[in-house]
Protein backbone atom coordinates (compact mmCIF):
# COMPACT_ATOMS: atom_id res chain seq x y z
CA UNK A 1 0.00 0.00 0.00
CA UNK A 2 1.49 3.37 -1.10
CA UNK A 3 2.79 5.76 1.79
CA UNK A 4 -0.35 8.47 2.50
CA UNK A 5 1.07 11.27 1.14
CA UNK A 6 0.06 14.56 4.23
CA UNK A 7 -0.26 18.19 2.47
CA UNK A 8 -0.35 21.39 4.49
CA UNK A 9 -2.20 24.54 4.39
CA UNK A 10 -1.35 28.13 5.61
CA UNK A 11 -4.59 28.90 8.18
CA UNK A 12 -6.21 32.23 8.19
CA UNK A 13 -9.14 33.47 10.19
CA UNK A 14 -11.24 34.07 7.31
CA UNK A 15 -11.68 30.15 6.09
CA UNK A 16 -11.62 28.47 9.26
CA UNK A 17 -14.75 26.05 7.73
CA UNK A 18 -11.99 24.88 4.67
CA UNK A 19 -9.86 24.00 6.75
CA UNK A 20 -11.06 22.17 8.85
CA UNK A 21 -12.53 19.88 5.92
CA UNK A 22 -9.47 19.76 4.38
CA UNK A 23 -8.30 18.39 7.71
CA UNK A 24 -10.87 15.76 8.65
CA UNK A 25 -11.47 14.51 5.10
CA UNK A 26 -8.22 15.29 3.14
CA UNK A 27 -5.31 14.64 5.23
CA UNK A 28 -4.15 17.78 5.32
CA UNK A 29 -2.07 19.25 8.10
CA UNK A 30 -1.92 23.53 9.13
CA UNK A 31 2.08 24.55 8.58
CA UNK A 32 3.44 24.27 12.12
CA UNK A 33 3.90 27.65 13.86
CA UNK A 34 7.76 26.01 14.40
CA UNK A 35 9.61 23.84 12.07
CA UNK A 36 9.61 19.73 13.24
CA UNK A 37 13.03 18.96 12.39
CA UNK A 38 16.03 21.23 12.43
CA UNK A 39 19.70 21.25 10.55
CA UNK A 40 22.20 22.98 12.03
CA UNK A 41 25.63 22.88 10.19
CA UNK A 42 28.29 23.43 12.93
CA UNK A 43 30.96 23.46 10.57
CA UNK A 44 31.28 23.65 6.98
CA UNK A 45 33.16 21.54 4.43
CA UNK A 46 33.52 17.93 3.65
CA UNK A 47 36.50 15.87 2.62
CA UNK A 48 34.88 13.88 0.07
CA UNK A 49 33.46 14.54 -3.22
CA UNK A 50 30.77 11.61 -3.90
CA UNK A 51 30.04 11.74 -7.57
CA UNK A 52 26.07 12.54 -6.19
CA UNK A 53 26.84 15.36 -4.80
CA UNK A 54 27.08 18.81 -5.54
CA UNK A 55 29.18 19.81 -2.44
CA UNK A 56 32.34 21.43 -4.14
CA UNK A 57 30.94 24.54 -3.96
CA UNK A 58 31.16 24.57 -0.13
CA UNK A 59 34.87 23.89 -0.86
CA UNK A 60 35.91 26.04 -3.57
CA UNK A 61 33.20 29.25 -3.09
CA UNK A 62 32.11 29.02 0.40
CA UNK A 63 35.04 30.58 3.69
CA UNK A 64 35.45 27.62 5.84
CA UNK A 65 33.55 28.66 8.66
CA UNK A 66 32.63 27.24 12.16
CA UNK A 67 29.60 27.86 14.21
CA UNK A 68 29.92 30.22 17.69
CA UNK A 69 29.15 27.89 20.87
CA UNK A 70 26.73 30.55 21.75
CA UNK A 71 24.84 30.58 18.90
CA UNK A 72 24.71 26.62 18.79
CA UNK A 73 23.41 26.58 22.22
CA UNK A 74 21.28 29.38 21.81
CA UNK A 75 19.87 27.37 18.39
CA UNK A 76 19.40 24.00 20.42
CA UNK A 77 17.85 25.68 23.39
CA UNK A 78 14.80 27.66 21.17
CA UNK A 79 14.44 24.33 19.52
CA UNK A 80 13.66 22.40 22.24
CA UNK A 81 11.45 24.56 24.00
CA UNK A 82 9.34 24.92 21.06
CA UNK A 83 9.42 21.20 20.88
CA UNK A 84 11.00 20.33 17.49
CA UNK A 85 10.94 16.72 16.98
CA UNK A 86 14.26 15.90 15.33
CA UNK A 87 17.66 17.94 15.42
CA UNK A 88 20.38 17.08 13.27
CA UNK A 89 23.39 18.90 13.91
CA UNK A 90 25.27 19.09 10.10
CA UNK A 91 23.67 20.51 7.08
CA UNK A 92 25.65 20.11 3.53
CA UNK A 93 28.74 19.07 5.65
CA UNK A 94 30.63 16.24 7.09
CA UNK A 95 29.78 16.93 10.48
CA UNK A 96 32.96 14.69 12.02
CA UNK A 97 35.07 17.61 10.89
CA UNK A 98 33.59 18.94 13.50
CA UNK A 99 36.01 17.96 16.39
CA UNK A 100 33.68 18.80 19.55
CA UNK A 101 30.71 17.55 17.63
CA UNK A 102 30.12 14.70 20.64
CA UNK A 103 30.17 17.51 23.16
CA UNK A 104 27.36 19.43 20.76
CA UNK A 105 25.24 16.20 20.47
CA UNK A 106 25.63 15.68 24.08
CA UNK A 107 24.55 18.82 24.42
CA UNK A 108 20.85 18.32 22.91
CA UNK A 109 21.29 14.91 24.80
CA UNK A 110 20.99 15.96 28.11
CA UNK A 111 18.10 18.52 27.76
CA UNK A 112 15.80 16.46 25.30
CA UNK A 113 12.82 15.34 26.03
CA UNK A 114 12.18 11.23 25.45
CA UNK A 115 10.10 12.60 22.17
CA UNK A 116 13.10 14.18 20.53
CA UNK A 117 15.25 12.25 18.10
CA UNK A 118 19.21 13.47 17.54
CA UNK A 119 20.40 12.14 13.94
CA UNK A 120 23.60 12.95 11.92
CA UNK A 121 24.99 11.61 8.45
CA UNK A 122 28.58 10.96 7.84
CA UNK A 123 30.55 9.29 5.57
CA UNK A 124 32.45 7.56 8.57
CA UNK A 125 35.91 8.34 7.20
CA UNK A 126 36.98 9.60 10.74
CA UNK A 127 34.84 7.65 12.55
CA UNK A 128 37.60 6.42 14.72
CA UNK A 129 39.62 6.69 17.99
CA UNK A 130 38.80 9.79 19.80
CA UNK A 131 35.65 10.52 17.67
CA UNK A 132 33.95 6.82 18.38
CA UNK A 133 34.60 7.20 21.60
CA UNK A 134 33.08 10.86 21.07
CA UNK A 135 30.15 9.49 19.20
CA UNK A 136 29.81 6.61 21.43
CA UNK A 137 28.82 8.75 24.35
CA UNK A 138 27.58 11.58 23.15
CA UNK A 139 23.62 10.22 23.48
CA UNK A 140 23.09 10.73 19.46
CA UNK A 141 19.63 8.05 19.02
CA UNK A 142 20.21 7.37 14.87
CA UNK A 143 23.73 7.28 13.08
CA UNK A 144 23.29 7.14 8.94
CA UNK A 145 26.52 6.13 7.59
CA UNK A 146 26.93 7.46 3.63
CA UNK A 147 28.61 4.12 1.95
CA UNK A 148 28.29 3.44 -1.44
CA UNK A 149 29.38 0.18 -2.78
CA UNK A 150 30.67 -3.07 -1.01
CA UNK A 151 33.73 -3.66 -3.67
CA UNK A 152 36.53 -1.12 -3.62
CA UNK A 153 35.96 0.11 -7.82
CA UNK A 154 32.52 1.00 -7.15
CA UNK A 155 32.95 2.93 -3.79
CA UNK A 156 36.03 4.73 -4.59
CA UNK A 157 34.32 6.05 -7.50
CA UNK A 158 31.22 7.08 -5.85
CA UNK A 159 32.86 8.56 -3.18
CA UNK A 160 36.11 10.34 -4.60
CA UNK A 161 39.00 11.30 -1.67
CA UNK A 162 38.09 8.53 0.17
CA UNK A 163 40.11 4.70 0.55
CA UNK A 164 37.40 1.89 0.66
CA UNK A 165 39.55 -0.38 3.44
CA UNK A 166 39.91 2.56 5.98
CA UNK A 167 36.47 3.45 5.96
CA UNK A 168 34.98 -0.03 5.73
CA UNK A 169 37.16 -0.97 8.99
CA UNK A 170 36.07 2.46 10.69
CA UNK A 171 32.54 1.52 10.28
CA UNK A 172 32.81 -2.43 11.11
CA UNK A 173 34.99 -1.54 14.33
CA UNK A 174 32.19 1.02 15.45
CA UNK A 175 29.95 -1.52 15.20
CA UNK A 176 31.68 -4.06 17.00
CA UNK A 177 32.58 -1.60 19.86
CA UNK A 178 28.79 -0.51 19.77
CA UNK A 179 28.23 -4.32 20.80
CA UNK A 180 30.82 -4.67 23.29
CA UNK A 181 29.75 -1.87 24.99
CA UNK A 182 26.08 -3.38 24.85
CA UNK A 183 24.89 -0.05 23.80
CA UNK A 184 21.17 0.55 22.08
CA UNK A 185 22.48 3.73 20.54
CA UNK A 186 22.84 5.11 18.20
CA UNK A 187 21.15 2.96 15.72
CA UNK A 188 23.02 2.58 12.75
CA UNK A 189 21.90 2.61 9.29
CA UNK A 190 23.71 2.56 5.70
CA UNK A 191 22.15 4.74 3.56
CA UNK A 192 23.09 5.57 -0.15
CA UNK A 193 21.66 7.26 -3.09
CA UNK A 194 20.64 4.92 -6.13
CA UNK A 195 23.13 5.48 -8.61
CA UNK A 196 24.37 3.50 -11.91
CA UNK A 197 27.73 3.10 -10.23
CA UNK A 198 26.22 0.79 -7.27
CA UNK A 199 22.98 -0.65 -8.93
CA UNK A 200 25.05 -3.76 -9.89
CA UNK A 201 26.17 -4.47 -6.36
CA UNK A 202 22.76 -3.53 -4.45
CA UNK A 203 22.21 -7.41 -3.43
CA UNK A 204 25.66 -7.88 -2.34
CA UNK A 205 25.35 -4.46 -0.32
CA UNK A 206 22.01 -5.27 1.53
CA UNK A 207 23.50 -8.89 2.25
CA UNK A 208 26.73 -7.66 3.72
CA UNK A 209 25.30 -5.42 6.34
CA UNK A 210 21.79 -7.44 6.98
CA UNK A 211 24.90 -9.84 8.24
CA UNK A 212 26.18 -7.42 10.98
CA UNK A 213 22.51 -6.59 12.34
CA UNK A 214 22.78 -3.57 10.03
CA UNK A 215 20.00 -1.82 8.24
CA UNK A 216 19.86 -0.31 4.80
CA UNK A 217 18.49 2.60 2.82
CA UNK A 218 18.89 2.83 -0.61
CA UNK A 219 16.70 5.89 -2.00
CA UNK A 220 16.45 7.60 -5.50
CA UNK A 221 18.50 10.38 -6.75
CA UNK A 222 17.79 13.68 -6.72
CA UNK A 223 19.24 16.43 -9.10
CA UNK A 224 19.59 18.42 -5.78
CA UNK A 225 18.61 21.80 -7.44
CA UNK A 226 21.85 20.93 -9.77
CA UNK A 227 21.97 20.21 -13.18
CA UNK A 228 25.35 18.86 -13.11
CA UNK A 229 23.58 15.80 -11.06
CA UNK A 230 21.57 15.37 -14.44
CA UNK A 231 24.47 15.82 -16.60
CA UNK A 232 26.51 13.16 -14.84
CA UNK A 233 24.09 10.25 -16.45
CA UNK A 234 24.35 8.53 -13.04
CA UNK A 235 20.27 7.83 -12.75
CA UNK A 236 19.46 3.89 -13.00
CA UNK A 237 16.19 5.02 -13.39
CA UNK A 238 13.68 8.01 -14.97
CA UNK A 239 13.70 11.20 -13.54
CA UNK A 240 10.47 11.43 -11.58
CA UNK A 241 8.38 14.52 -11.25
CA UNK A 242 9.38 16.02 -8.00
CA UNK A 243 5.96 18.16 -7.17
CA UNK A 244 5.44 17.49 -3.84
CA UNK A 245 8.07 18.17 -1.07
CA UNK A 246 7.31 18.49 2.85
CA UNK A 247 10.49 20.17 3.64
CA UNK A 248 9.13 23.74 2.99
CA UNK A 249 6.28 22.75 5.72
CA UNK A 250 8.30 20.83 8.49
CA UNK A 251 12.27 21.16 8.55
CA UNK A 252 14.43 24.47 8.97
CA UNK A 253 18.63 24.53 7.88
CA UNK A 254 20.74 26.61 9.96
CA UNK A 255 24.31 27.59 8.36
CA UNK A 256 27.29 27.79 10.20
CA UNK A 257 26.80 31.79 10.02
CA UNK A 258 23.67 31.83 11.45
CA UNK A 259 21.89 31.95 8.22
CA UNK A 260 18.59 30.30 7.43
CA UNK A 261 18.32 28.88 3.96
CA UNK A 262 14.83 27.65 2.48
CA UNK A 263 16.47 23.97 1.83
CA UNK A 264 19.30 21.64 2.61
CA UNK A 265 19.80 21.74 -1.24
CA UNK A 266 20.53 25.54 -1.62
CA UNK A 267 24.26 25.07 -1.60
CA UNK A 268 24.34 28.33 -3.96
CA UNK A 269 22.64 30.46 -0.56
CA UNK A 270 20.41 31.82 -3.34
CA UNK A 271 17.52 31.93 -0.69
CA UNK A 272 18.35 33.23 2.78
CA UNK A 273 15.35 33.51 4.88
CA UNK A 274 16.87 35.41 7.82
CA UNK A 275 20.04 35.03 10.13
CA UNK A 276 19.37 33.58 13.91
CA UNK A 277 21.72 36.13 15.63
CA UNK A 278 19.07 38.54 14.39
CA UNK A 279 16.03 36.79 14.97
CA UNK A 280 14.89 34.14 16.25
CA UNK A 281 13.98 30.61 14.43
CA UNK A 282 10.08 31.21 15.35
CA UNK A 283 10.38 34.73 13.95
CA UNK A 284 12.03 33.46 10.83
CA UNK A 285 10.18 30.63 10.01
CA UNK A 286 7.05 33.07 10.15
CA UNK A 287 8.42 35.84 8.82
CA UNK A 288 6.99 37.63 5.29
CA UNK A 289 9.27 35.84 3.16
CA UNK A 290 9.32 32.01 4.34
CA UNK A 291 5.38 32.48 4.52
CA UNK A 292 5.26 33.94 0.63
CA UNK A 293 7.48 31.30 -0.69
CA UNK A 294 5.55 28.59 0.93
CA UNK A 295 2.10 30.13 -0.64
CA UNK A 296 3.44 30.54 -4.37
CA UNK A 297 4.43 26.43 -3.65
CA UNK A 298 0.65 26.01 -2.78
CA UNK A 299 -0.39 27.38 -5.51
CA UNK A 300 1.92 25.66 -7.96
CA UNK A 301 3.61 29.19 -8.89
CA UNK A 302 7.39 28.20 -8.70
CA UNK A 303 8.54 31.02 -10.77
CA UNK A 304 11.78 31.95 -9.06
CA UNK A 305 11.51 29.68 -6.67
CA UNK A 306 14.28 27.13 -5.73
CA UNK A 307 11.65 24.41 -5.72
CA UNK A 308 11.48 25.10 -9.68
CA UNK A 309 15.56 23.70 -10.36
CA UNK A 310 14.24 20.21 -8.71
CA UNK A 311 11.43 20.66 -11.23
CA UNK A 312 13.53 20.16 -13.77
CA UNK A 313 14.12 16.51 -13.19
CA UNK A 314 11.34 16.03 -15.80
CA UNK A 315 13.25 17.50 -18.50
CA UNK A 316 15.83 14.39 -18.41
Amino acid sequence: MPKQIIKFYIPDNTTFLKYKFLEWFKSYKPVPDFPEDIQIQTITGCNASCQFCPNGKTKTQIKPTKMDDDLYQKIVNESIQNKVKRISPYLMNEPLLDKNIGWKIRYIADRKPRSLSIKINTNASMLNGNMRDQILNSGLDRLNISFHGISKSVYEESMGGLKFEEVLSNVNNFIMEKKKRKLKEPQVRVVMVKTKLINKEIDKIREYWRERGVGTHIRPMENRTNSLIQRKNLNPDKWHHFRWCKRLFTQAYILATGDVVQCCVDWDRTTILGNVKDKSIKEIWNGDKAVSIRKKFLNDDFRGLLCNECLKQLSH
